[in-house]
């Protein structure tokens, strides 16, 4: 299908081009939370943020920001995730060591979550938090 050049003008003001999605505020933190402390479980971000991130980790997964590395060696053997090139690519940057204040934010403690709970336990209770 095309158009006639005569009315070029007003098809592209009737049907602009797209903008690129932006990614949310959750969804920003999440993704910070990844990059510095990968491979990290989803847990361990939920500690931090405070928050159920289920939404929000699909939606970076979706978008090819973040990947599941494998699993992590404690009970329940939860998923682990980290970035992707994709995300460094969309950044700038060509390795995780160019993130800003990488040493500051790797060695400063951050919360964990307990020991005792595993993936499937964190998604089930905290399901009112989502916020992505």
């Amino acid at each position: 299908m095309a158009t006639d050049a005569k009315y070029a003008q007003w098809v592209r003001q009737l049907f602009s081009a797209p903008k690129p999605a932006r990614l949310s505020a959750p969804a920003l933190e999440t993704l910070a939370i990844i990059a510095y402390r990968q491979p990290i479980t989803r847990a361990d971000v939920e500690a931090v943020r405070g928050v159920n991130i289920d939404g929000v980790l699909q939606t970076l997964m979706e978008r090819g920001l973040v990947k599941i590395a494998g699993r992590a060696e404690i009970p329940g053997r939860p998923l682990l995730y980290e970035t992707t090139q994709f995300f460094l690519d969309h950044f700038g940057l060509r390795n995780l060591d160019e993130l800003p204040n990488v040493e500051e934010l790797r060695t400063r403690h951050l919360p964990k979550a307990p020991a005792s709970t595993s993936e499937s336990s964190a998604s089930t209770s905290a399901g009112t938090g989502n916020s992505g």
